[in-house]
């Protein structure tokens, strides 16, 4: 199973690693720090205070999860743009991470690493879709209708589930790189979520 982990509209430029490091796995399994990359990934190098307030989390809990992903090479302090040491400035290490468990080293702790990050993603797009419903009523209509959340149950192989994701993937990129090139000249374009997961379906 090959598990993505990344933003709708990073700044960095185009960096994915991929990920087989169980410590790393470990690390990015917690919904605040996935949460805290997301940040960094899409409005680039931030002080604690700015992401504080973004995401409402004290500033303690924000440096001590900065932290933890600093450990892990997944995030950096750097020096401050104004020269104010007093702010502690931090920016994401990657774009967005790649993880196949096929290529994982340190099998004896690798599955339960990958597990816990697994089901602290999923725990993370449902925070985030919940964030999205909380503001449903402050949105325009406009962007309210053009979203969606949908399900469907299809009959495959193995190998057309691979060339399905594999189109998908195409499409996605394609508007990624539209979305970059788009933003700089619309001034109505904002930053949205898409979060695509494929697995056996268990009644």
């Amino acid at each position: 199973m090959k598990t993505t982990l990344s933003v709708a509209a990073e700044p960095l430029t185009n960096n994915t690693e991929t990920v087989t490091n169980a410590g790393m796995l470990r690390a990015m399994a917690s919904p605040i720090r996935m949460r805290i990359l997301g940040v960094l990934r899409i409005h680039g190098e931030q002080t604690v205070g700015q992401i504080s307030e973004q995401i409402h989390e004290a500033p303690g809990s924000v440096s001590y999860h900065l932290g933890r992903l600093a450990d892990a090479g997944l995030a950096q302090e750097v020096e401050s743009s104004d020269s104010d040491r007093r702010k502690s400035w931090w920016r994401a290490c990657q774009s967005s991470i790649y993880i196949d468990g096929s290529n994982a080293v340190n099998a004896g702790d690798k599955d339960e690493a990958v597990d816990l990050f697994r089901r602290s993603a999923a725990l993370s797009y449902e925070m985030a879709y919940e964030r999205f419903l909380d503001t449903v009523p402050k949105l325009p209509a406009e962007w309210v209708a053009a979203c969606t959340s949908e399900d469907h149950v299809l009959q495959l192989t193995v190998e057309e589930m691979r060339l399905m994701l594999s189109e998908l993937a195409d499409v996605i990129s394609r508007w990624k790189v539209k979305a970059q090139e788009g933003k700089k000249n619309d001034s109505d374009a904002r930053t949205v979520a898409l979060v695509l997961q494929a697995y056996r379906w268990i009644p």
